[in-house]
């Protein structure tokens, strides 16, 4: 494998706050470089258009705004450039049917990720894609160390038996105040 420049990943991505955590997790995983769309036209641009970006890798939802996922994946196999047409892809979708599955799979994907996914397992499926088409993933930040320190003036929770368990149908009912 060549050692070369921080990979740049596309997140194509239409719902926000989705996206914003996609790019969380990435970065978690050491990935600095994270472009994002919304759309598959923009994607397009930053794909086809943008050459200053070098994109190495495209996660891509397959319900999007403008187009489907599936048809901006089309959209890159068709490409003239080598280098666009083998882009690795990996989907990250909600769509669990086993036809989706297929027809991004007939498109030359490198993953298919099912919605709500795990942190480790997007940058698992992200790296060995990479690592597919020779081009070296970034080493992990080593994590800090967590704080465990208790605060020594809260106090327990109460047991069950200094619970009043006889008023239990109207306080489920009614809230209490904080």
């Amino acid at each position: 494998m060549s050692k070369t420049r921080m990979p740049c990943l596309l997140v194509v991505e239409d719902e926000p706050a989705v996206r914003a955590l996609i790019v969380a997790c990435l970065k978690s995983g050491g990935y600095d470089k994270v472009v994002t769309a919304g759309n598959a036209e923009e994607a397009l641009f930053y794909l086809f258009k943008d050459t200053g970006l070098n994109i190495q890798l495209a996660l891509v939802d397959l319900v999007l705004p403008n187009a489907s996922g599936l048809t901006l994946i089309r959209r890159i196999r068709e490409a003239k450039s080598a280098k666009r047409k083998n882009l690795p892809v990996v989907v990250l979708t909600g769509r669990t049917d086993t036809d989706t599955y297929k027809a991004a799979a007939r498109r030359g994907i490198q993953g298919y990720l099912m919605k709500p996914i795990s942190p480790a397992i997007l940058v698992e499926a992200v790296s060995k894609a990479l690592i597919s088409r020779g081009i070296v993933p970034p080493t992990p930040p080593a994590r800090k160390a967590l704080d465990v320190t208790l605060a020594l003036d809260v106090a327990p929770p109460p047991s069950l038996d200094e619970l009043d368990m006889s008023s239990s149908s109207s306080a489920e009912s009614s809230p209490k105040p904080a």
